[in-house]
């Protein structure tokens, strides 16, 4: 059975495309058949990765009513795909996620990837509306991404609020964790703010903490994940594995020399 997950936060910049797109891939090389889901009409995975962001994908497809998956773009890892938001007009933005609803664009993307896909993880805007709630209405479970500073601790009992308002209307999904980004043990401001997470979600937190390292910056300007960043990967992209191990679990299933700079990703 194809599983599907959403990841969210209602605040911006916490790290939530990074988590999903490394997630993605650790999935990808534990073996399960990964499609990644750009729901954002910024295209934050494509801006994310080389060569992706001027591909068409959902966007052109919702536009020529063409079944969402024919923007599919294969990986150099075969058991990893990507489905990018490709280019939108900025005019066109404020009717996209009620173009994306009458079309059921995102049950559709589910239905048709039931073939070819062990696992749909969709990477959603900030927010609780638009297509964040579309991705949030379709999916079995939603992974809130919270960034380990007190203001976006204070966002997050909204997204769990409205994760209980769309089952109470008949939705699937369920909360399958919480996983505090942008970590740092040497920050006392950022420690307790991760202290505090852990204490007030306790068993809800990923025990595995993303941590602000600069990187993820030498990956997003190289446009690949951590794990393609030379040809040994750095320290840090151990942290997605672990992270994986950990949803796995959640999910009660599993999935099956020198430094040559970058690996494309996609051709």
């Amino acid at each position: 059975m194809t599983r599907s997950i959403a990841f969210a936060s209602l605040k911006g910049g916490v790290g939530k495309t990074t988590v999903a797109l490394n997630c993605a891939f650790a999935f990808a090389r534990r073996g399960a058949r990964t499609l990644l889901v750009d729901t954002d009409l910024q295209g934050a995975i494509g801006m994310s990765l080389d060569g992706v962001s001027d591909r068409p994908g959902l966007a052109a497809s919702l536009a020529r009513g063409a079944p969402p998956l024919e923007g599919v773009v294969k990986t150099r890892l075969p058991e990893l795909c990507l489905l990018p938001m490709g280019p939108v007009d900025a005019l066109d933005e404020d009717r996209f996620s009620v173009n994306a609803r009458e079309a059921n664009l995102v049950g559709r993307i589910l239905e048709q990837g039931q073939r070819d896909f062990d696992l749909v993880l969709f990477d959603t805007p900030a927010g609780l509306g638009g297509m964040s709630r579309l991705a949030m209405e379709e999916v079995d479970s939603v992974i809130a991404v919270a960034q380990c500073e007190p203001l976006a601790l204070r966002a997050l009992p909204r997204l769990l609020e409205m994760l209980a308002r769309l089952r109470e209307i008949g939705a699937a999904c369920s909360l399958l964790g919480v996983v505090g980004t942008m970590s740092s043990f040497r920050d006392p401001v950022m420690l307790a703010s991760l202290e505090e997470l852990w204490s007030l979600y306790r068993d809800q937190v990923f025990d595995t903490a993303v941590p602000r390292d600069s990187t993820f910056l030498q990956a997003s300007r190289a446009g690949v994940p951590l794990g393609l960043l030379s040809r040994r990967p750095p320290a840090v992209s151990a942290v997605f594995d672990k992270l994986v191990a950990e949803i796995e679990e959640r999910l009660g299933t599993t999935a099956g020399g020198e430094d040559d700079g970058p690996i494309r990703l996609v051709d």
